[in-house]
């Protein structure tokens, strides 16, 4: 380090250890960059654990070889597809790979589009079937002005968004008592001519879940039949697109059904990728209408974009590709199957754990739903904090959706970087924290339940 640079250091480089932190006003000078950096890390050291984070869908832990491509990649713009046309070029790989992934039809040459998270994609493929409805209506002469978009509460809070942003009436099913998805008997009653989709969600983020989708296709399919009206589904698989098709080949709910016609898959969840990405994947060419992609010359190139975003780094993407070129369908189906086996592991010690038991049935995430019985001394918020404060495990509680809203469960998700051996600590401080909580009853002071439901 210079002479200067050590001086500024000494003088003004440890401000930040004895002064306030600015918030407000734009600093007046600089520090040196090994403050700056320290300064951050101070800040940093307040949040929680990410490796003890198991509210968090998101992938908190990546082989070195991928952040190595990712700190390689952190300068490349992704939208310059005249300056990194082979960048390009692997999102369209991607977007082929998942396709073929999902069981889509033909040999389409980018069946849909890289995004920042499931939140865009959502939005994108939502937009595609309201444009695709209004197109239907206007050549047969009918009232375009009141669209309608049918899903249950257990679906995440992006589809309201998607609603109240883009002027669609959200039909959003109230689950039925001690049911946390939907199937056809909700969806019955809800659809009309009017309806631009149903949505139907594979791994819900509440319970881990999925919807029947299936049985809406076949109720689809009857309604059609009697009404004439066609009404499409999308699967919002942000957090299952990258499970199930490895945990579960044999599960049919991509496009293996023919009225699905668009998927939206987080790759920043199980994909194993770092946030943020998303993939809206369709089903065929005639899914993306044409009035939705915009054309301009830019950078020396006539470029097609769908996106709700420009600018934004290559990293994640190219992170994607490592993984898919790493892992494959072998490796990606052992991570999962390892998740599972360690998740069912977890889940028969919190079976066996006096005053808890376990949530959700059939097809699900790699998670383990719990809930306290109702002659429980303690409640769920209590027993998070408990978790927290022994060993500092971040666990959700929260209620579940209208129609089962009285209900309060604990979920906690088990990825990749959590071994046996942490599932097992886990176990026994759940264990410990029962038992404290039983003879000493809770801590005082307010409970703050958080979800950790992100996109």
């Amino acid at each position: 380090m210079a002479a200067k640079e050590s001086e500024a250091f000494g003088m003004r480089g440890l401000d930040f250890i004895t002064s306030p932190p600015e918030d407000r006003l734009f600093p007046a000078s600089g520090i040196p960059p090994r403050a700056a950096a320290n300064a951050v890390r101070a800040e940093v050291v307040l949040d929680h654990d990410p490796d003890r984070n198991l509210a968090t869908f998101v992938t908190t832990w990546m082989e070195p070889e991928a952040r190595e491509v990712i700190m390689e990649n952190l300068h490349r713009n992704y939208i310059d597809h005249a300056e990194y046309p082979q960048t390009a070029e692997v999102e369209k790989r991607c977007l082929r790979m998942i396709h073929n992934l999902f069981n889509g039809p033909g040999e389409p040459v980018a069946p849909g589009a890289r995004c920042a998270g499931s939140s865009e994609a959502v939005m994108l493929g939502a937009l595609a079937m309201k444009w695709r409805w209004r197109a239907a209506r206007e050549k047969a002469g009918k009232d375009t002005t009141k669209p309608n978009l049918v899903y249950g509460k257990d679906a995440h809070v992006v589809w309201d968004k998607f609603c109240r942003y883009f002027d669609v009436e959200p039909r959003a099913i109230d689950l039925p008592e001690g049911k946390f998805v939907i199937g056809p008997d909700e969806v019955e009653g809800q659809v009309d001519e009017n309806t631009i989709g149903v949505v139907a969600i594979v791994g819900t983020t509440f319970t881990g879940e999925c919807d029947d989708v299936e049985g809406i296709a076949k109720f689809l399919d009857q309604y059609e039949e009697k009404e004439g009206h066609d009404v499409p589904m999308h699967i919002d698989g942000a957090s299952g697109g990258f499970v199930f098709p490895f945990s579960s080949p044999d599960f049919a709910w991509d496009f293996r059904i023919e009225r699905v016609k668009s998927i939206n898959a987080s790759g920043h969840k199980f994909g194993m990728t770092y946030p943020g990405l998303g993939w809206l994947i369709f089903r065929d060419d005639d899914q993306l209408p044409e009035d939705l992609v915009f054309y301009e010359d830019y950078l020396g190139q006539r470029d097609a974009t769908f996106t709700l975003n420009f600018s934004t780094g290559s990293s994640m993407l190219l992170a994607q590709y490592f993984l898919f070129l790493r892992l494959g369908r072998e490796g990606y189906t052992a991570m999962i199957g390892a998740m599972d086996k360690n998740a069912e592991v977890l889940r028969q010690k919190v079976r066996n754990a006096e005053f808890l038991e376990i949530a959700g049935s059939g097809e699900m995430l790699p998670l383990v739903i719990a809930k306290v019985t109702d002659d429980s001394p303690f409640t769920g918020a209590d027993l998070v904090g408990e978790l927290a404060r022994r060993r500092a495990w971040v666990v959700p509680a929260y209620h579940l959706p209208p129609g089962n809203d009285s209900i309060e469960v604990m979920r906690i998700l088990v990825k990749i970087n959590q071994t046996r051996e942490l599932v097992d600590k886990l176990a026994s401080d759940i264990d410990d924290s029962i038992a404290h909580l039983t003879e000493h009853g809770p801590a005082p002071g307010p409970k703050r339940p958080h979800t950790g439901h992100g996109y």
